[in-house]
């Protein structure tokens, strides 16, 4: 929701429809890739390991070698990341806005909430 107050209203629908379509196609696309190239090179995977999402590990290192295990490793990374960093800044806007601004400091200007926000985040 942060995005949204950041956006031009005029712009906004259109980037919450393409984020949707990306949101849902980006997975998608790449379990289905992977899951179908796991059965066409017949990898030696168990129901088990594939209940367990370990299919793209095994596609990614079985086609780019250790190489592929890393590519795997920084996309886990970088998802994690970036659902942290998302976690973060909501709760900061949520403390800032939500209980400095209306509770604590009804005049906080816009650097003294930046600050807030920066103390809740660290």
């Amino acid at each position: 929701w942060q995005s949204a107050i950041a956006a031009k209203p005029a712009s906004t629908h259109k980037g919450y429809l393409l984020g949707g379509l990306v949101w849902f196609t980006i997975p998608f696309a790449l379990a289905t890739s992977l899951g179908l190239a796991g059965v066409a090179l017949q990898l030696p995977i168990s129901a088990s390991e594939a209940g367990a999402g370990l299919v793209p590990p095994a596609v990614a290192t079985h086609l780019f070698g250790s190489g592929g295990a890393v590519m795997m490793a920084v996309m886990l990374f970088m998802a994690i990341t970036s659902t942290g960093s998302a976690e973060g800044i909501a709760v900061s806007s949520l403390v800032a806005y939500d209980l400095y601004r209306v509770y604590i400091n009804p005049q906080a200007d816009g650097r003294k909430i930046l600050l807030v926000s920066k103390v809740v985040i660290v």
